[in-house]
């Protein structure tokens, strides 16, 4: 039950289909102290499956709707929504929220103002370099979810390192892991062997994670396994490239494309070796932790905030971006090593234990508003 003196809490974002930056957001609002914190999250454009979740969840989800902040009367808007809801922080995630979100809060007066960035976005035009840097002005603290992503925000966009607070996503494993029998049973509903060499790939399907990369890579590991499997897990606007890339490979039988899954972790228990193939940006991947939580070994691009999830040689490998010979390279020593397998996803399970397990987040987060709130809400009111 919210206590009556609980600070009020918006978490706005632009919508909330499934993704790493919507999951943080929705395990950031169902685990605060609600004693603490009364929270709202605010979808500025749309909602999607996770603002479903989170209405069953019972937490206060608003749609509003908006599509651009190039309308000055928007927001002004949306800071008299805020001023009216008397809120004290206002925690923004992602490019288009930290924006439109942060411009209103200003407008609102709200006391404390956080932004969070999810990604290394390195197609930054001056203009939104120019626009994070008038924005940091007004903002108490930058939450970074890498190192990687920290650089970026000092380096990249000139903002004082003072201004940033490095927090690694979290997840939390599942309360229960499969049995062979229902590990089995799973494998069965998606076509998959007992006995086959499972690799997956839990990702947006869209040019940036890198699809294209890992069925060429797959190609070399199956003509010598025909045994071996490949699932690929969630959707996006390449689904219909990917499928008929796989097609011309003349690997579609070996590939099981799910869709949006909301049973993630029960996916990865079936699969023995986790690829993320991210070509561009990836400021930390959530599904590797995932599969690290389920002591999956993991092979990730050399970019963003990767590495700082892969140890190479420990947890899993490293291997360039863009390039299938390294991946396939690497896919090899692990379909052909079990012992490797299972050492690597032991070891993954404790740097998971280590650094990203949900309450650490989630103390880390509460200890920032915390900080800020006695500085600057109890300070207004002296």
């Amino acid at each position: 039950m919210k206590d009556s003196a609980a600070k009020k809490i918006l978490h706005i974002v632009e919508d909330l289909k499934v993704g790493g930056l919507e999951k943080i957001l929705a395990s950031i609002v169902l685990s605060l102290d609600q004693a603490k914190y009364d929270v709202q999250v605010w979808c500025l454009a749309r909602g999607g499956q996770v603002a479903e979740e989170l209405i069953e969840q019972e937490i206060s989800v608003r749609i509003l709707g908006l599509n651009g902040y190039h309308n000055p009367l928007r927001i002004v808007a949306l800071a008299r929504m805020m001023k009216k809801e008397k809120f004290h922080i206002i925690h923004t995630h992602g490019y288009f929220a930290g924006t439109f979100g942060r411009l209103a809060a200003i407008l609102a007066r709200i006391p404390v103002i956080i932004a969070h960035v999810h990604s290394t976005y390195h197609d930054y035009g001056k203009r939104n370099l120019l626009i994070e840097r008038f924005l940091s002005c007004f903002t108490d603290s930058i939450i970074c979810i890498s190192q990687a992503v920290e650089r970026f925000v000092t380096v990249n966009e000139k903002i004082r390192k003072e201004k940033t607070c490095l927090i690694y996503n979290a997840v939390t494993p599942p309360d229960k892991l499969l049995d062979n029998h229902l590990r089995k049973k799973m494998r069965a509903s998606l076509g998959l062997a007992a006995e086959a060499i499972v690799i997956a790939v839990v990702a947006s399907l869209t040019a940036n994670k890198g699809h294209g990369i890992l069925l060429t890579a797959f190609k070399e590991i199956f003509l010598s396994h025909p045994s071996i499997r490949l699932l690929i897990v969630g959707d996006g606007p390449m689904r219909e490239q990917i499928e008929t890339s796989a097609r011309q490979l003349m690997i579609d039988q070996a590939v099981v494309f799910t869709g949006l899954r909301q049973d993630v972790f029960s996916l990865l228990q079936t699969s023995d070796i986790f690829v993320l193939p991210s070509q561009y940006r990836e400021g930390l991947g959530v599904a590797l932790i995932e599969a690290m939580a389920v002591s999956l070994p993991v092979i990730g691009t050399d970019l963003g905030g990767i590495p700082e999830v892969i140890v190479d040689g420990e947890n899993g490998f490293l291997v360039s971006p863009g390039s299938s010979e390294q991946l396939a390279e690497a896919l090899k020593k692990l379909v052909n090593d079990q012992v490797l397998r299972t050492g690597m996803g032991r070891r993954g399970r404790q740097l998971y234990e280590e650094k990203f397990m949900l309450p650490r987040m989630i103390r880390q987060i509460e200890t920032l508003y915390d900080h800020f709130l006695e500085r600057k809400v109890i300070a207004v009111r002296t």
